[in-house]
């Protein structure tokens, strides 16, 4: 590429966010058709989109925008209307447009659009009717058609001349006039709206994409000119709203120039940094926080009561943890990147499997860390398909069952304190426990004699596991035994939690859990015999004191009673990690309540924030989050309580 390769960079992440928007304000646009805000914002983004292509250079990227911008600007015209199908084509030709701007990331000039769905955008862009023209009234004279040419002005300068045609008189005037600040131009005291505009610096979005549209001739810049010889078939500029919809409209601010004060201000309020350069920053802040750990833990060892030592180490943690927040908070994005997908994938995927439904999203504006925006896309979306194609009935389904019609599929994030929760929750079938264990019986996945000892939460917990499917069939959405074990995974390795709660006839709703910031870990240190462990305390529910006589053995598994509800199995880390199980009643042992199992340690010691630091050198398959160093410089493994649940259960399923 010619380009300068960084232009084109800043290009790439301007386009996508503009298309993006332009996305949204679609979906929005088939749910009101009559929205000329949605409208014009869309067409300014596929204009736009258009102009910064072709500085580029970009070709490819400037013929099928104007393909979609030809149809917006019909609809925008209202000589065509709004309808589902139109939606569709210019859906599918913003997800062509995405792959184009990942060719110029990659450093590619991008190929040109499919041919198929080019012809189908032509052909949605055919009017289907004749463009509505308001009859002239007193109240509403006509407004004409503009013409607009370069020429050469009084003054010598180069100009762009604006005519005004009506049916029996042409007014015309070069356009920086007819907009100056000493009042309005000859054209506006000769034309009928002249007390609308006399005095105003400020003209309306359409009346400067119209102007922008002849400036360029319906070439975006750095593209060539269209044959003069073809002017005619040229679509002419759309007819100005009447008075009654520009009311409504809103004005675009009064330009500024370059060198305004506000205009300045507002640049320097946002600057773009790649993220690997966060990422360093936040490594940093992880080992001032060792580092810090290891001077506490210095002068606690010293034995000797020195305020002033105390003092530093004091002031040191304070600030020390004002910098880690700040940098975490960086790193922090709301969840609305993460649901901004969602629409679009619903409204697919309803409308190929028939069926009714509203998408309900909440706590948009809740933050996260940028890792799990960036790693969950995949897998909410998954959630969101298996709702909609497992979970959710047909409008016949529903109706039969005495539910409305329309289903209800809601996205939702809570913050809870250090943690956010994010859910995804329908009012569809729901999952019946005795079926899924059924299934993965006929899948191979265990025996009918391991089905009848799970519980049901145990039975429902088996949709996670690769390759199980209550479908007999795949179809595009799902029902290949691939997705929910990679949701699982995912959320595991993001330190989160995963839980699914249903009820037949009513939905389900899968929860997920994480930290708001994966690079600093607080952890729970814990001793067994000689050896010391961490765990996280996101997945430690509470501590408890281990009483003989809750502690029951059915078959080969041994099971706590937490509470006259709560039951769960025991997984005693000392035959685990070290082969010998722990004694009790003749050795110290306390628990650790997570939520799949109580881990049975020799003593608890404290908590601590950590920094994890990844382990290469073991296999995938392991018990073990990764490793820190303690306040003492000794290295801690840092253990993963759902695998050592997970580890438990399969050994016990062996024996």
């Amino acid at each position: 590429m010619s380009m300068d390769q960084e232009l084109v960079q800043e290009f790439v992440v301007e386009a996508q966010e503009l298309l993006e928007q332009a996305q949204n304000d679609a979906l929005a646009l088939e749910g009101d058709p009559h929205n000329d805000a949605l409208l014009a914002s869309l067409f300014r983004a596929f204009h736009t989109l258009k102009g910064g292509a072709g500085f580029v250079e970009a070709r490819s990227l400037v013929d099928w925008t104007h393909h979609l911008e030809d149809l917006l600007d019909k609809l925008r015209a209202q000589s065509l209307s709004v309808t589902p199908e139109r939606i569709d084509v210019i859906l599918r030709g913003s997800d062509v447009i995405s792959d184009m701007l990942g060719a110029l990331a990659s450093g590619q000039m991008p190929e040109p659009g499919p041919e198929t769905l080019g012809r189908r955008i032509q052909e949605a862009a055919r009017e289907d009717s004749p463009p509505s023209v308001p009859e002239e009234t007193a109240d509403n004279p006509g407004t004409g058609r503009y013409r607009a040419t370069r020429r050469e002005k009084p003054d010598g300068d180069d100009g762009i001349f604006v005519e005004r045609t009506d049916a029996d008189s042409v007014i015309g005037d070069y356009i920086d006039e007819m907009f100056a600040d000493g009042g309005a131009s000859q054209a506006d005291e000769a034309s009928p709206q002249a007390g609308e505009h006399a005095g105003e610096d400020e003209i309306t979005d359409a009346e400067f994409e119209r102007y922008l549209d002849v400036l360029y001739e319906g070439t975006a810049p750095g593209m060539e000119r269209p044959d003069p010889s073809n002017a005619g078939t040229a679509p002419h500029p759309p007819p100005p709203p009447p008075p009654a919809a520009k009311a409504e409209s809103t004005h675009a601010p009064p330009p500024q120039s370059a060198g305004s004060g506000s205009t300045r201000v507002a640049g320097e309020t946002t600057l773009r940094v790649e993220a690997a350069r966060l990422d360093e920053v936040m490594n940093q802040v992880g080992e001032l926080v060792l580092l810090r750990n290891r001077y506490n833990a210095s002068v606690s060892a010293l034995g000797v009561e020195d305020e002033q030592l105390t003092r530093i180490a004091r002031e040191l943690d304070l600030t020390v943890n004002d910098l880690q927040t700040s940098v975490m908070r960086l790193r922090m994005q709301p969840c609305s990147k993460l649901f901004q997908a969602m629409p679009r994938v619903v409204r697919d995927a309803s409308r190929r499997l028939g069926k009714q439904v509203r998408l309900v999203i909440t706590g948009e504006d809740v933050e996260i860390d940028k890792t799990v925006i960036d790693a969950l896309s995949g897998p909410l979306t998954h959630l969101v398909r298996n709702s909609l194609d497992h979970g959710i009935e047909t409008p016949e389904e529903r109706e039969a069952c005495g539910k409305p019609t329309e289903a209800t599929l809601k996205l939702a994030a809570i913050h809870l304190g250090d943690r956010v929760r994010i859910e995804v929750s329908d009012d569809g079938r729901g999952l019946d426990a005795q079926a899924v264990a059924r299934k993965a019986v006929e899948k191979g996945l265990l025996d009918a004699h391991e089905a009848a000892r799970l519980s049901r939460q145990e039975m429902l917990d088996l949709i996670f596991r690769p390759g199980f499917s209550t479908k007999d069939q795949a179809s595009e959405l799902s029902g290949r035994g691939v997705g929910m074990d990679v949701v699982k995974e995912t959320v595991r390795s993001l330190r989160g939690r995963l839980e699914l709660h249903t009820e037949p006839g009513k939905g389900s709703t899968v929860a997920m859990e994480f930290p708001l910031s994966l690079a600093v870990l607080p952890v729970l240190y814990a001793k067994l015999r000689r050896d010391t462990y961490a765990l996280p305390i996101s997945a430690i529910d509470s501590l408890l004191d281990i009483e003989p006589q809750r502690m029951n053995r059915i078959r080969s598994r041994v099971l706590y009673r937490v509470s006259d509800q709560d039951v769960l199995p025991v997984i005693d880390l000392g035959e685990i990690l070290q082969q010998r199980p722990l004694r009790l009643g003749a050795e110290p042992v306390e628990g650790i309540l997570t939520q799949g199992g109580v881990l049975l340690f020799s003593e608890v010691l404290g908590n601590e924030d950590c920094v994890v630091k990844p382990l290469d050198f073991v296999g995938d398959q392991h018990w073990y989050q990764g490793a820190s160093l303690s306040g003492q410089g000794r290295v801690i493994l840092i253990l993963d309580p759902q695998a050592m649940v997970r580890l438990a259960n399969e050994q016990t399923t062996a024996g």
